[in-house]
């Protein structure tokens, strides 16, 4: 008796039948996406798991190669090209591991929402993928040396992480596709730069470049480098960043550290006005000065700090100008509306863009105090008619 239940037991015993082993697959660190005149080009960046040797170098071995490749086909939409490359590899396709998604100008301009119904019905990729859009040809990252890090793809994700752009994810995407499709992504730039440590005279070179409006899922415009740090202040990702501005003295560069940036957003309506107000609080610490401005002056002291004030307010203000000109509300003012103002704002919505675009009033207040003074000089001639310098 005891056996026969021993034998009905292990019967009920069932494997994993629809597993597929870890062996048996293949990768995706990137998904680079550009138009093409049949549809979409699908390319997909793939760790090389017979290239992954511990302590080996990451772009430049020259005895293993390089740890990555890319596989690239062309189809109506994005399932086409998938199926084309999974029909040529010997193992299964696993989204498990992709950390970045890259999208061409082109693509772009045409509108992503066929990517992002690719991504949120895809059950393995992860929502937490960073997105990216290039000036050009997406594809162009593929020429990328990766000399710091071991994959082009985690150079991005670093991005994303340090707050070093504005970090969009897919789930950021898909959250703002069913309010409008309204956002901001970061841009990357590509050139070509001479590396003393490579054989080649030059490389190409990646790197960050402002970031593209989105209206209604499709790209509308750009906001340059000192705009998307704007956009960085408004939606409270500042962290740790380096601002130069003019000394209230002689107009020379003074550089600080922003710190403990807080950035508060309140609604207002007010006789069917809507007024949107921004408050950035943050500390800053001078990092270095060009300038003849005497730091222990408070008079002085309390003048470059109105002219650091009016520079991250200056930023700010261009970020949100940018997307009224072109009507995106891309920073997702409408959320906080719908939030304090639900009724009104079911009223409001229907013409949330035009409203956003000519009639909303912008309020934008800055609160950087400079609390650290660091190391700096400046010469004792004034006080005492010495030519000679000395260092506090």
């Amino acid at each position: 008796m005891k056996t026969i239940f021993v034998v009905l037991s292990l019967l009920l015993l069932t494997g994993c039948w629809s597993s597929v082993e870890l062996n048996d697959r293949a990768f995706v660190r990137m998904m680079i996406l550009d138009k093409a005149k049949s549809g979409i080009e699908l390319s997909l960046d793939f760790s090389l798991p017979n290239r992954l040797i511990p302590g080996s170098a990451g772009g430049s071995g020259e005895q293993t190669g390089k740890p990555y490749t890319y596989i690239t086909e062309t189809g109506i939409d994005i399932s086409e090209a998938y199926r084309k490359i999974q029909s040529d590899l010997s193992r299964k396709i696993s989204f498990g591991q992709t950390r970045v998604i890259v999208i061409g100008r082109q693509l772009a301009e045409q509108g992503i929402e066929p990517t992002l119904d690719f991504l949120a019905r895809e059950p393995a990729m992860h929502i937490n993928a960073y997105l990216f859009v290039t000036p050009g040809k997406a594809r162009e990252i593929e020429a990328i040396a990766a000399l710091f890090e071991r994959f082009p793809s985690d150079i991005l994700a670093a991005y994303g992480e340090k707050h070093v752009i504005i970090d969009t994810t897919v789930k950021d995407f898909l959250a703002a596709n069913y309010s409008g499709g309204d956002m901001v992504v970061p841009m990357l730039r590509f050139g070509t730069k001479s590396i003393p440590s490579e054989k080649e005279k030059e490389q190409q070179w990646m790197g960050t470049s402002g970031a593209a409006i989105f209206k209604q899922g499709k790209m509308v415009s750009t906001l340059n480098t000192s705009e998307m740090r704007g956009g960085l202040w408004i939606l409270g990702k500042l962290n740790n960043a380096e601002i130069s501005v003019p000394s209230p003295t002689d107009g020379k560069p003074v550089s600080f550290m922003v710190q403990r940036a807080d950035t508060r957003i309140k609604p207002r309506i007010k006789e069917d006005q809507v007024e949107i107000q921004i408050q950035s609080n943050a500390e800053a610490e001078v990092l270095s000065s060009n300038s003849n401005i005497n730091l222990q002056d408070l008079k002085q002291l309390d003048k470059l700090e109105q002219s650091l004030n009016k520079t991250v307010k200056k930023r700010i203000t261009s970020a949100v100008d940018k997307s009224r000109a072109v009507g995106s509300d891309a920073f997702q003012f409408g959320n906080y509306l719908d939030w304090h103002y639900p009724v009104k704002w079911k009223s409001i919505k229907p013409q949330w863009r035009d409203i956003y675009s000519s009639q909303m009033k912008l309020d934008v207040q800055t609160d950087v105090k400079i609390l650290r003074l660091g190391t700096f000089q400046h010469s004792i001639m004034e006080s005492s008619g010495s030519n000679s310098e000395v260092e506090h």
